[in-house]
């Protein structure tokens, strides 16, 4: 059965199908595989969880429930997810489907588009967690086991490499060598990594997971993607935040040259820190740099591991797609150390 045909059987599930019933494949992520669905006149976002990467999709949907509670309870002034039960009085339909209420004239990008941007999306992230900052972290499941151990990154980096195919190997030496020779920067993550609290924490802040109003490349709507929400260090945010919002290439983009923004870091530090700074420890103030440089460098480990073991968790458009993406991080890295 086709997704397509699916996705019918499931609105049956929901409500009548009139004959405008119409799917649109929206690309944006990785991992999961998201349609607007446009019906009776009104437009859902419908979600294929990925289960081999979340493989217990009743915790997504609990910690949804539970920010989303907090959230109103708080009056927090900004629209949030709001997943819609199925007939069956349920927010997963046949263990791996899930539906959200269309958030209306919103637009998002894949890369950010000015310093101002960058400073508005931090800004926002910033408020959100302040609003977060009293909620009892017991409340969080854990969405995806393992996800923020960085050092079993690393363990799985060295496995792919010992058992990774020899033309793979040979394709990927010197991203190999870079890895194996800048260790440091794991290590110093591990220096501070006891010395920073754990946080309720998005994981996944990428400038597309922010709705922007429709007529505006600044004014933002609604966080969204909730589905990495887990307890964590809030550094692991900003880090992914940096490598994210000062990226002048594509993901996917391995030639060098000018690729790292400055003017984009220095406004999202300002953005991040906007409602922030009083919350935030010492130590994690003073880490920033290092976080930024740490989530960058495990990025390209998780790109080159999943090169390495013949592309099983990234979605790839072509053969060698995420070996460029490990290049492009590599670059990144070293467009940040270069300039701080």
């Amino acid at each position: 059965m086709t997704d397509r045909q699916k996705i019918k059987n499931i609105f049956e599930n929901f409500e009548n199908p009139a004959s405008d019933f119409e799917v649109k494949t929206l690309v944006s992520g990785h991992i999961n595989r998201t349609y607007l669905i446009l019906n009776h006149g009104r437009k859902f976002i419908l979600q294929k969880i990925n289960t081999k990467v979340f493989k217990q999709p009743e915790i997504l949907v609990q910690n949804i429930l539970n920010i989303s509670n907090h959230l109103k309870s708080k009056n927090y002034p900004h629209q949030f997810l709001k997943p819609i039960l199925f007939s069956d009085g349920k927010f997963i339909y046949d263990s791996e489907w899930r539906i959200f209420e269309f958030i209306e004239n919103s637009q998002s990008f894949e890369k950010a588009k000015s310093d101002n941007q960058v400073f508005e999306a931090a800004k926002f992230l910033s408020e959100f967690y302040s609003y977060l900052n009293d909620l009892n972290l017991a409340e969080i499941g854990d969405s995806i086991p393992g996800f923020l151990d960085f050092n079993l990154r690393y363990r799985q980096f060295e496995t792919a490499v010992k058992n990774a195919e020899q033309l793979r190997i040979e394709n990927s030496k010197q991203e190999i060598e870079f890895i194996i020779s800048n260790q440091k920067f794991l290590n110093e993550w591990n220096k501070i990594s006891t010395e920073i609290p754990t946080r309720i924490i998005h994981a996944d802040p990428k400038i597309s997971n922010f709705l922007f109003d429709k007529n505006s490349e600044e004014k933002i709507i609604a966080l969204i993607d909730w589905d990495t929400f887990m307890c964590g260090p809030i550094l692991y945010d900003f880090g992914d935040m940096a490598r994210s919002y000062t990226n002048l290439k594509n993901e996917d983009d391995p030639s060098e040259g000018e690729i790292f923004s400055q003017k984009n870091y220095e406004a999202l530090k300002n953005g991040f820190l906007f409602y922030l700074k009083d919350q935030l420890t010492k130590t994690e103030i003073e880490n920033l740099d290092t976080a930024a440089s740490t989530v960058i460098y495990i990025q390209a480990v998780r790109f080159l591991t999943d090169y390495l073991n013949g592309d099983i968790y990234y979605h790839i458009g072509f053969r060698e797609q995420n070996l460029n993406r490990t290049k492009n991080q590599i670059n990144l890295l070293k467009g940040l150390i270069k300039s701080n």
